[in-house]
This record gives structure tokens, sequence and C-alpha cells, in this order.
């Protein structure tokens, strides 16, 4: 009796031991397991930190994360599929800062003379013409044009271009002052409309703008390069239209040989060419070697419409910058074909370089607004002074 109570009692305690050492194993086990869950993480963690600090790329199944460190490394930002613009020509990067730039849609700086002040010739027309007639109706408006920098025209009725200019030149340059000069003799000008003349060709065309360009000098001047000229060349027989871009393309290279000397090919209005056609023609006609285009000379499309095609144009033909004609176009009136002498006009925005454009130069008067377009409804010749009208166009304009 005694034994079957030990044997049992010793059973009891067989059991209890056994149940804590099973207890103690599992218990073990599981520290074991944890610990090593722990070590997998801290590891994969410092990893992760390790690589982002170097630099390195961390891929995922679903995308690619570049980064990049203060020690100028840098992974993969995008697929290769996708052009890259730009290499990274830095040695080191900021982190987090982007580096792949687009080079090809940036714009080129301003040119120097947009610095300067526009030259205001003393005597200009007006001027001249409002110490004739101080008492003239509407007096006040003319002597008050006579103040705004103008730009001037040389064509076929200079008789020594050379000398004229210079003059010209000259006193702006004694002025420390910027001149706008509008080259306006291209071969068959105008087409036979009212202000035909020109050069007879491509020679003799050249040998001017030679002279032009000796003028000129080594001074800052800006030069509008022939009015209406690409705008019009449907106006041509095929074999005079190569004569003409031929022409602008010489003209542009002679002018260009002085660094200081800006040229502005001219490329029409809003409403005459559309931009592809047109930003064709500028590239036949060499503006790569130009600073840009006007638009606008001696019409009436309002300033943003201009500035839109201008943008638009300036796209397609390496960002090149331009200048607007706002000698006229104060009424924004939705000018739809060619006008002479319009009643609808009114003077524009006053010249300036200060546009709150990267791409728009200036706002010229490049149109000299108190000469007439051409011989139209009773008016004056081209060119010649038509007072009444000026007062017209500064009442208009709520002067």
């Amino acid at each position: 009796m005694i034994l079957a109570r030990r044997s049992a009692t010793s059973r009891y305690r067989y059991r209890k031991v056994m149940r804590l050492r099973r207890f103690a194993k599992r218990w073990k086990l599981r520290s074991v397991y944890m610990v090593a869950v722990f070590c997998v993480m801290s590891f994969s963690i410092s990893t992760i930190f390790s690589a982002i600090s170097e630099g390195a790329e961390v891929v995922s199944p679903e995308r690619r994360i570049a980064t990049a460190s203060t020690n100028g490394k840098a992974g993969v930002s995008s697929p290769v599929s996708i052009q890259k613009m730009e290499e990274v020509k830095s040695t080191k990067a900021v982190l987090g800062a982007s580096t792949n730039k687009q080079i090809f849609s940036q714009i080129p700086p301003k040119p120097s003379w947009v610095t300067m002040p526009l030259y205001t010739d003393p005597n200009n027309g007006a001027a001249q013409y409002i110490a004739k007639n101080p008492s003239i109706n509407g007096a006040s408006y003319i002597e008050r044009m006579a103040k705004v920098p103008v730009a001037q025209w040389f064509g076929d009725w200079n008789s020594n271009v050379k000398v004229d200019v210079d003059n010209y030149v000259a006193a702006a340059a004694a002025k420390r002052s910027v001149p706008v000069v509008v080259v306006y003799n291209i071969p068959h000008r105008d087409c036979g409309g009212y202000s035909t003349g020109g050069a007879n060709n491509f020679s003799s065309y050249t040998k001017w703008i030679e002279q032009v360009a000796a003028g000129i000098g080594n001074r800052t001047a800006v030069v509008i390069l022939e009015p209406d000229a690409l705008g019009a060349l449907n106006c041509l027989p095929s074999s005079q239209r190569q004569e003409r871009t031929q022409s602008i393309a010489q003209a542009v290279t002679i002018l260009k040989a002085h660094a200081q000397t800006a040229v502005y090919i001219d490329a029409g209005t809003p409403v005459w060419q559309p931009v592809n056609v047109m930003a064709s023609r500028l590239k036949i006609a060499n503006v790569a070697a130009a600073n840009g285009f006007s638009l606008n000379v001696s019409y009436f499309s309002s300033t943003a419409k201009n500035r839109t095609y201008g943008n638009q144009l300036s796209s397609l033909i390496g960002n090149k910058h331009y200048v607007i004609d706002t000698s006229r176009n104060g009424a924004n009136h939705a000018v739809t074909g060619m006008q002479c002498n319009p009643s609808f006009a009114a003077l524009g925005e006053m010249p300036t370089t200060n546009t709150g454009s990267a791409l728009n130069d200036a706002l010229l008067w490049i149109k000299i607004p108190w000469e007439s377009d051409g011989s139209c409804n009773g008016s004056p010749g081209p060119g010649e002074g038509y007072w009444s009208y000026a007062v017209e166009l500064a009442k208009n304009a709520g002067w």
C-alpha cells in the first residue's frame, strides 16, 4: 500500500517536472525566434538607410526610386525609354534636387541693348513741324509725339546712306542711347504697292547693306530688317522669291559682323502668314544668325495678339526674341487685312524695353505715326507728313 502511494507520488512529480521542462523549452525557442526576428529587422533597416545615405538605388516591385546624396552619387531617375535631356555636369548634387533640365527649351538671355535708353531724335519730323507751326490745331499732341523715341527709316531716298546712318547713330551714341534703324530697300519692294521701289538686284542691295553696316560701325544699334518683305513673299514669282530670301540672309550676315548691331528680321503681322509658314521663311532668311524678328510694323494688331503669335513663332525657330511695333495699335481693333491710314487706329503703348516678357525684347514705335501709309482716300503719299491724322491717332488713344 505504501509502495503504491510512493509510486503514485513519483509519477505525479515526474509529470510536473516534465511539464516544467517542456514549458522552459518552448519559452527558450520563443525567445530565440524573437531575437532572430529582431536581428533580421535591424539588419534590413540598417541596409536600407545605408543605401539611401550612399546614393544607392532602392528597388521595389512597383517603381524605381532615385536618390542623390551630398557625395554626388545618383541612381536611375527614369526608364531608359525617356530621353535624357541633359547629363549631370556637377560632381555634387543636393538631396532631393532635380538635376534633369530641358536645355532645348531654354530661352536665350536678353541682349545688352535693352539696358540702354531708346534714342529720341531732337530734330525728328514732329519736332521740326511744331517748331514751324506752334499754333497748329492739336499742337500739344504733336509736341508730345516729338519727345517719343521713334525709329528712323533708310532706303533708296538716301543719296549717301553711309553718311546718313553714321550721323544718326553717332547722335544716339553721344546721348548714350540706342537708335532704332529701319532698313527698307529690298529689291521689288512692296510689289508695286504704295511703297514700291528698292534696290535693282541682289548685288546692288548687298553693296547698299554694306554701306549701312559701315555707317553703324561698332556702335550699338537695333536694325529692323525689311518690313513686309517675308510676309509679302507670295506676291513675287518663284525666281524672285529666292533672290529676296538670299538678300535678307546676306544682309543679316553683313550687319551681324559688328557685334553691337542687333538685327530683327521683319515677320509681318499676326493675321498675315501662319506661324509655320513664317517660321520656314525666317529660317531660309538666316534668322539663326539674327537676334530675332519684328512684328506688327505699320500695322494695328494688339500687343496681346502679337505676343501670342510671337511666342508661337519663336518656339519654332529656336526661341528667338522679337520686338513689337506699338505705334498705332492702341485701339485694340480686330484687324483682318491690309489697312491704309484707317480711321479706327490709335497710338499704342509707349516705347520701352521693360516688357515683362522673356521673349519680347521691346515695344517700339517703328512706324512713324505722323507719316502717311500712302495716297489712299485723299491721304498724302507714303512717308509724307499727315499731321491731322497724327492728331486723330492721339485723340483716339485718349492723349
